[in-house]
């Protein structure tokens, strides 16, 4: 392919970068994942790569933002189709969703994240955050709690979503009802 590529091309790239993205994490972790891997799983060559991003580091937090602001998307979806709230179990299916499709603590080893974190500060202001999605996710939900309880449900699934991120770790026959149940009792601070 062309470096020059037409704008449907780009976009049929960028949605390869972003389905191999967790493939490849997957298969080869942070440190041994290199951009000759990326760049060929989606057929360009390894210097087209660079008319996408500017390092394989670029490449993993594209994923991590890309990733959100789809979980965004979906929430917000979510609140405009139950304008009362949000029901407890449409919004456990959501987080259930959210952690089991394409999500980054299970592609990446503590260790990868913690060189992330470090270089990029990827939780950085993380208690200002939780504070502004608290008051926003909280007018959305079908709930009357207090934002101290979607604080504690916040730490909550911040723990089931650590937890679950080495799955070679978990019996894979039950982690699916036990993610589900996990999620169920964090809901419960919240409903």
């Amino acid at each position: 392919m062309p470096a020059n590529f037409t704008k449907e091309e780009r976009a049929v790239l960028i949605e390869k970068f972003y389905t191999q993205g967790y493939i490849l994490l997957k298969k080869f972790g942070y440190k041994k994942l290199k951009i000759i891997n990326i760049a060929s799983s989606v057929g360009i060559g390894t210097g087209t790569f660079y008319n996408f991003f500017k390092s394989k580091d670029e490449f993993i937090i594209w994923l991590i933002k890309k990733r959100k602001d789809e979980a965004t998307a979906q929430f917000l979806s979510l609140s405009k189709e139950y304008p009362n709230g949000i029901p407890m179990a449409i919004f456990e299916q959501f987080l259930f969703d959210t952690i089991s499709h394409k999500n980054i603590y299970r592609c990446l080893t503590q260790e990868d994240y913690n060189i992330l974190q470090e270089k990029y500060g990827l939780l950085d202001n993380r208690n200002e955050k939780i504070k502004e999605n608290a008051k926003f996710m909280m007018s959305k939900l079908a709930t009357t709690k207090s934002i101290d309880d979607f604080f504690l449900f916040s730490e909550a699934y911040t723990i089931i979503i650590i937890g679950t991120s080495d799955l070679n770790k978990l019996n894979p026959k039950i982690i699916n009802t036990v993610v589900k149940q996990l999620i169920h009792s964090a809901c419960q601070f919240l409903y």
